[in-house]
Parts: C-alpha cells; sequence; structure tokens
C-alpha cells in the first residue's frame, strides 16, 4: 500500500520535529521511513497508519535516535572528507607537483633574508594566512546554505579550526622559539614548509568545497 502525499508530508514533518534540519537527511530519512512503512501496510494492511509508523521507526532506528544517525553519518562525511583532502594534498608532494611545493618553500626562505628578525619575517609571513582563513570562513558561512536549505554535507567542510591552526602555530611557536631562530636557520626553513603546508591545506579545502556545492546543487536540483 502507497503512502499518500499528505502521509508523506506528516512523516517528513515528524523528521523534521526531531530537531533534523539538514535537508538531505530531511530526504534520506523521510525515503526510508516511507519505504519501510508500505512494506509494513503491504503485510498487514489492517494496521494503522500510526502503528505502521511506530512499527518502521522502532526497526529503523532501533535503540538509539534521529539524532544519533545525525552523529554518525557526520563522523563518517568528516572522515571521507578528511581522507580525500589528505588525498590530495599527498597528490602535491609526488612528482611532478612536488617541484611546485618545494619551489614556494624556497621562495618563502630566500625572502627571509630581506628580514634582520627572523620572528618578524614569520610573522609577515603567517599572517596572510590567517587573512585567507577569515575570507574562506566568510565564504562557508554563506555557502553552506542553498535555498534556505541547510546541507550537513556542507556542514561539514566547516574551516575553522583548519584555516586557523596553521597561523596560530607558526605565530605562536616562533615566539616562544625568537632565540633559537636567530642561531638555527634551519627552524626558519621548518617554519616555510609548514607555511606550505598551510597553504596546501587551504587550497585543497577551497576546491572541495566548490566541488561540493556543485554537486549538492546538481544532486537536489537546486540553483
Amino acid at each position: 500500500m502507497k503512502l499518500t502525499t499528505e502521509q508523506i508530508e506528516y512523516v517528513e514533518n515528524y523528521i523534521i520535529s526531531k530537531d533534523i534540519k539538514w535537508y538531505e537527511l530531511q530526504v534520506e530519512l523521510t525515503d526510508h521511513m516511507v519505504t519501510s512503512m508500505e512494506g509494513f501496510w503491504e503485510k498487514n494492511p489492517e494496521l494503522a497508519f500510526h502503528q505502521v509508523k511506530q512499527y518502521a521507526e522502532n526497526i529503523f532506528v532501533g535503540d538509539s535516535s534521529f539524532k544519533s544517525i545525525e552523529k554518525q553519518r557526520k563522523r563518517i562525511l568528516q572522515k571521507e572528507y578528511r581522507k580525500v583532502q589528505w588525498k590530495m594534498i599527498t597528490e602535491y608532494l609526488k612528482f611532478p607537483k612536488i617541484f611546485g611545493s618545494i619551489l614556494l618553500v624556497y621562495l618563502a626562505y630566500t625572502f627571509s633574508a630581506y628580514f634582520v628578525s627572523p620572528q618578524k619575517y614569520l610573522a609577515v609571513l603567517f599572517c596572510p594566512l590567517a587573512i585567507v582563513g577569515l575570507l574562506y570562513v566568510h565564504y562557508w558561512r554563506k555557502s553552506k546554505e542553498i535555498e534556505g536549505k541547510y546541507f550537513l554535507t556542507l556542514e561539514t567542510l566547516n574551516p575553522t579550526l583548519l584555516v586557523f591552526s596553521f597561523p596560530s602555530l607558526g605565530m605562536s611557536i616562533t615566539t616562544q622559539l625568537k632565540e633559537e631562530l636567530l642561531q638555527h636557520q634551519w627552524l626558519v626553513l621548518f617554519f616555510c614548509c609548514i607555511w606550505v603546508l598551510g597553504i596546501l591545506f587551504s587550497i585543497t579545502a577551497i576546491h572541495l568545497q566548490k566541488k561540493t556545492i556543485e554537486n549538492v546543487k546538481k544532486q537536489y536540483q537546486l540553483t
């Protein structure tokens, strides 16, 4: 027995009432619930609508809850995102792209010679990375909502921790290693490598975000 449009809307609103605000989860959970309910109803047509809904929910959700399914899905998405991003970053560390990364490290290290204080140079080096990070976070906040709909897939791309970790790491450690930076030039080279790694993380994060937004719009036919 097929559910009517009104019944499907009731199931959808019921799922939303469980504090599920992510559109793709609303669609997916509704589809699963409706399919399960129709299966129950086909076997037991004498059951009432709310009985079928409860049976379907008990089997689909079990001892957990809709929010636990959301948390589990978020962990899976985060794991997949990190895996894809690391794969993209390693491509920049392989032949032939590694030459571009090495060139960036070389240029960054060469420019350090124009600064009397290595500490000031590294501060100048990492500050723009923080500014780019702020712009990226602003873009993420604007783009995670499409046509009034929120997507867990886009929420998972939250770059806040990533974009500020490299600038804060670079500037805080260089402050502590003020004397060591003057005595050991290899430390400056090391922080130049950290800076390039931060750039690679930012580039891959921006690329993944744009690609993910395009895929979401295409999948759900949004503009």
